[in-house]
């Protein structure tokens, strides 16, 4: 049995791909090697309740198509929760949190107003690129909202 931590390989706003940011950001930080190690007892926890669960309702006549399917479930809202709620930042991981979550500079935010570039209720006359402090590993939010978990 192998679990993969991977992500959906779709187009990134600013170019490239999930899988480029993803592999990119495994090499640079180990961001999903991290996970794995920090969150490794929940994980297990999650696959022997997944197949416990299918056991059960194998033995009670039931089909199960996927026995892990609560399990991967629930450690791809885990992930998602690692880097939303900056627990990934807590960890000493050297350049975390990242320079650009703490000048909150984001793509999504391109081309935008944002609520700073409003002063005493007046629309500033620039657009601003830069927003509140945000979490690290979280740009676009396209590769966290992309991010999957299957067992082989």
């Amino acid at each position: 049995m192998i679990l993969h931590l991977g992500v959906i390989d779709v187009p990134e706003p600013e170019g490239g791909t999930t899988y480029g940011v993803a592999t990119a950001l495994e090499q640079r930080y180990g961001l999903f090697s991290a996970f794995a190690d920090y969150d490794k007892q929940k994980i297990v926890d999650h696959l022997a309740e997944s197949m416990a669960g299918a056991l059960e309702t194998m033995m009670q006549g039931g089909n199960v198509k996927d026995p892990f399917a609560a399990a991967t479930s629930e450690i791809e809202r885990e992930f998602k929760d690692f880097l939303s709620l900056q627990i990934v930042e807590t960890l000493g991981i050297p350049g975390v949190p990242t320079q650009a979550a703490l000048e909150g500079k984001s793509t999504r935010f391109k081309n935008r107003v944002t609520a700073r570039s409003y002063v005493n209720g007046k629309r500033a006359p620039t657009v601003k690129v830069k927003g509140d402090r945000r979490p690290s590993f979280i740009d676009s939010g396209v590769m966290q909202a992309s991010f999957k978990s299957w067992v082989d």
